[in-house]
């Protein structure tokens, strides 16, 4: 057997035992990874549902201590009945209550369960009039306690949450007031596609669910008790309540592992990884469901990854085996010619001599190459580094620590019950997130050198000036900083894409921020000048300002003045300039301190 078929039989074995390794390894991670994201998914999916419940959870039994509902339900039988709008002026309190709170609908049932007031009264399906004493929600408040209750609508068949509490007079229940929640709100909050949730009453019928051919079936066989209850209840108007699994009961889906679910309709049968979160209160479970192809796509990756490696690999062991056995082979030619050169004549000894000079030359050509790969692998590094994860990560951190700070702050206005501070809070957390995507879909653009011509874009200044200085408005109160922003027209706009041109600002902002850490009088300001199609943004501070040395390197990559710095922001930030025909340059502020100067051409549109 040759040497050459050796090393090929060698290297097969070893990569297939390789590749049976780091399968069963990626397989069992790939598993772990999944199970641990679909806690974690489900269980802040969860928790955010409970939150918004128990924003509703306690206004009931509140109103329905205002006495202005005891009207209508104390008032003579003979005027009560039939109910069309005789009560319309507590219907349209009710519509007031309805939309300062946000709730989908708030109406007043008698002991009857008819409905005299609603705040949907002027709609045409409105729920005056209608009768509703076989809800439980209504038994449970008409005896005197707090009900809560998920079904279908039966005039509007939209998905809800109905809380119930008893309107009482004299320690007598005389009505029901219920506050219908539209759930929604699910959607909403649900921000993984890759992954699919159902949410399932007690009995695990699927109410809500990102697969819709999921809705108003059980997980589990029901039994015929149990879905003659149900069907009489009308808590799902006339669904099918099919099983999706094999599975006869609720608690033997839960104990398996990876369940198999048939899509209704087609039959399509999907073997899946789950995961569950009760939620007590409101008597649900929420599963989360993922696909075993996606381990098997994830070990498939993996699998290709580690083959392209390993034949690399191979590739290099074989050409530096040649090369061996050409140094080798050439170091007995050498040999041979060096004692063939003292038995010949002194022809035979300058051919030698020129041999020799051919191999010099050989051996220098060598390593110059070596050098040379050296280098393209080393500019190689640097360019990844500098263009790829440096730069996302420098981009990023800015907008994240935005975003917890706001999070963090929702927290503590939750605790206060303030709830529009915090949905202001989660639509800028929204807003960042989309930021960050921006950023993100950008990123080829900023690490290639030569970029193609994008689209001419409008920006307003005014608006992304303000835009920047709210991102770091944490920062600028809690170090005490002023921040001083020049007059400018509002419709003033430069040719750049918003997102680039906040990021630019931002970063010299942060800048300013971070050089004012021990000035006790710190200010930063932003003025702007117009000179012909030309727009100059001046940012400055009175900081300790840049030596010459460092007003010469500031823009060089990787140079920063900060111990934890990356020193890529102002290289970036150049470079977003410069793909937009713009400057970006750095001079002293004549009050102390530096001045960053942008400059960018203004746009002939105006701002939409």
């Amino acid at each position: 057997m040759t040497i050459k078929r050796k090393f090929l039989t060698l290297a097969i074995v070893i990569g297939c035992l390789g590749t049976g390794a780091v399968a069963s390894l990626t397989y069992h991670q790939a598993q772990q990874q999944l199970n641990q994201k679909l806690i974690a998914n489900v269980d802040q999916l969860g928790n955010k549902i409970d939150v918004q419940l128990k924003r509703y959870s306690r206004l009931p039994q509140v109103l329905a201590n205002d006495p202005r509902l005891l009207g209508p339900l104390l008032s003579d039988v003979s005027e009560r009945y039939p109910v069309t709008n005789q009560f319309q002026v507590t219907s349209q309190m009710l519509q007031e209550w309805c939309n300062t709170l946000g709730a989908d609908t708030i109406y007043l049932m008698d002991p009857n369960g008819t409905t005299l007031a609603s705040s949907n009264w002027q709609a045409k399906q409105s729920f005056v009039g209608q009768n509703y004493h076989y809800r439980p929600y209504f038994q449970q408040a008409f005896q005197g306690r707090h009900g809560q209750y998920f079904a279908l609508g039966v005039s509007s068949e939209k998905r809800g949450y109905f809380f119930s509490a008893p309107v009482r007079y004299e320690n007598t229940v005389l009505g029901v007031l219920t506050i219908k929640v539209d759930l929604s709100l699910i959607q909403d909050i649900w921000q993984y596609e890759e992954i699919e949730y159902a949410i399932t009453d007690a009995r695990g019928i699927v109410f809500y669910s990102s697969e819709p051919t999921w809705l108003y079936h059980s997980l589990a066989a029901l039994s015929p008790e149990v879905r003659q209850q149900v069907i009489a209840s009308r808590q799902y108007g006339n669904a099918p309540l099919a099983p999706l699994t094999h599975s006869s009961t609720l608690a033997e889906f839960n104990q398996l592992s990876y369940p198999v679910i048939s899509a209704p309709g087609s039959g399509k049968q999907t073997r899946f990884s789950f995961a569950r979160h009760e939620m007590a209160k409101a008597g649900w479970t929420i599963y989360g469901f993922t696909p075993l192809t996606a381990v098997s796509q994830m070990v498939g990756q993996e699998l290709l990854i580690f083959i392209l490696l390993y034949i690399l690999l191979c590739f290099a062991l074989h050409a530096w085996w040649q090369t061996y056995r050409a140094r080798r082979d050439l170091a007995k030619l050498n040999s041979k010619l060096e004692r063939t050169v003292t038995k010949r004549t002194q022809n035979l000894q300058n051919a030698n001599q020129q041999l020799k000079q051919t191999l010099r030359q050989y051996e220098l050509s060598q390593a110059e190459l070596k050098q040379t790969q050296s280098e393209l692998m080393q500019a190689a590094k640097l360019a990844m580094l500098g263009e790829l994860s440096a730069s996302i990560n420098h981009e990023i951190n800015q907008p994240l620590a935005a975003m917890r700070t706001y999070a963090e702050n929702s927290r503590k206005l939750l605790a206060k019950e303030r709830f529009e501070a915090v949905a202001g809070n989660l639509d800028e957390i929204v807003r960042l997130n989309g930021l960050v995507a921006d950023i993100i879909a950008r990123f080829k653009v900023f690490a290639r050198k030569t970029s193609p011509q994008a689209a001419t874009r409008h920006t307003n200044v005014h608006e992304s000036v303000r835009a920047a200085a709210a991102l770091l408005r944490t920062s600028l109160i809690k170090q005490g900083v002023v921040l001083r922003i020049g007059e400018l027209n509002a419709d003033t706009t430069v040719d750049i894409d918003a997102v680039q041109f906040e990021q630019v600002l931002v970063n010299l902002l942060q800048n300013s921020v971070q050089a004012l850490a021990e000035h006790p009088e710190p200010q930063i300001g932003v003025d702007f000048t117009c000179y012909q199609n030309t727009l100059s943004c001046h940012v400055w501070d009175n900081g300790p300002g840049l030596s010459d040395q460092q007003k010469q390197s500031v823009f060089n990559p990787f140079y920063t003045t900060k111990p934890d710095g990356l020193g890529l922001g102002l290289t970036i930030s150049q470079r977003i300039l410069h793909a937009s025909q713009g400057e970006l340059s750095v001079t002293d502020h004549p009050g102390g301190g530096a001045e960053f100067i942008i400059t960018l051409p203004l746009s002939s549109e105006r701002s939409s």
